[in-house]
């Protein structure tokens, strides 16, 4: 039996933009990308504490104990995805309650952290109300509010659309 471990955290999705359309062009140059995706997101994580839960194709799922240190981390690494060659990515990133395993992880926390990252623009942080609430004394991390929006199949939102915030660099 699967032991099943349950943790508050601040969940972060990471996506690159483009990629199907990139394998179709260049697969070489596509999964140079990828790879370099991989490096400085694996290298950002561990150095804010981290944890990579799961790699699946050009995205990411990880972990961080607090709201602030994956926000830390999400500006570093959209700051060194920016350098030569460039890496379009999407980050999403949300806190509550989660469940893992060695194979699987589940909970609200993480599907509310994909629908966001799914609404994110290219190069861009969006962060819940929830990571904003978090984060807005920290004087180095400034955020601009989006407004509400409701997110597909999240029903616990339905009452109260969820705030979104983008993260400036």
């Amino acid at each position: 039996m699967k032991k099943i471990q349950r943790r508050l955290a601040a969940v972060m999705f990471t996506d690159m933009v483009g990629y199907s359309a990139m394998m179709q062009k260049d697969e070489t140059i596509a999964n140079q990308l990828r790879e370099r995706h991989r490096e400085v997101f694996t290298n950002y994580t561990k150095a804010h504490d981290g944890e990579i839960l799961q790699y699946f194709g050009d995205g990411t799922l990880s972990i961080y104990p607090s709201a602030a240190a994956a926000v830390e981390c999400a500006v570093d690494i959209q700051k060194e995805l920016k350098k030569d060659p460039p890496v379009a990515l999407r980050i999403g990133i949300h806190t509550g309650d989660i469940s893992y395993s060695e194979e699987d992880v589940f909970g609200d926390g993480v599907n509310v952290a994909s629908r966001i990252e799914s609404l994110c623009v290219p190069g861009g942080i969006f962060i819940s109300g929830k990571v904003y609430d978090d984060i807005k004394n920290h004087t180095r991390l400034r955020a601009v509010p989006l407004g509400k929006f409701s997110l597909k199949n999240i029903s616990q939102l339905l009452l109260q659309p969820l705030p979104l915030f983008r993260r400036r660099l």
